[in-house]
């Protein structure tokens, strides 16, 4: 049988004791990397306190928006995308072929989340309401473009619009203007 003469903290200091030796006896490990494996010399430790995928995030982030897509989605740019405006959103059919189509609808709703940003995109086609959903960043995008500020919209997320669009759906006049705009430009220029 067993005994329970010896006290508790006697039982535990042999057992710290013996784990104690073995850890202060090992040597640190060292990592080397193989020689196959390019280890960059000038790679700053992250000190803000940061994850290793939030850092890969925003490098990501600031890759994909060189382009200026970035500037559409911060607050404090200028031209930055709000609910209410008319966009037109051209997007590639593949990556493999040249041949685009493009989307003009109201901007009904945006989502911040760095790299997983995405903006819903409003019109009423032949008296059926579409809704295109478009990740910022992806690369099936082309070209965002904002044809017309939204005004008298006070919410960041126009759902109602879907049961009441009244006004805000004629858009049909702003894509010929914009046609008649981009020729005009590319024959100044040619």
């Amino acid at each position: 049988m067993f005994s329970f003469t010896r006290t508790l903290g006697a039982r535990l200091s042999g057992v710290t004791a013996r784990f104690a030796s073995t850890a202060t006896n090992a040597a640190k490990p060292t990592y080397k990397a193989p020689a196959s494996v390019i280890v960059p010399t000038q790679f700053k430790p992250n000190t803000k306190g940061q994850g290793l995928m939030q850092l890969i995030a925003k490098e990501e982030v600031k890759r994909m928006g060189a382009d200026g897509r970035s500037k559409l989605f911060n607050k404090s740019h200028p031209d930055c995308l709000r609910p209410g405006d008319v966009v037109l959103v051209e997007t590639l059919n593949s990556m493999s072929a040249d041949k685009t189509s493009t989307f003009v609808g109201v901007l009904i709703a945006m989502d911040r989340r760095g790299l997983h940003s995405n903006f819903t995109v409003r019109n009423v086609v032949l008296k059926v309401g579409v809704e295109m959903k478009y990740m910022l960043y992806s690369p099936m995008i082309k070209s965002v473009r904002i044809m017309k500020r939204g005004e008298g919209f006070r919410r960041a997320k126009l759902f109602y619009l879907r049961d009441n669009p009244g006004r805000a759906f004629r858009l049909e006049g702003l894509v010929k203007q914009d046609k008649a705009a981009q020729a005009k430009k590319a024959a100044k220029s040619a």
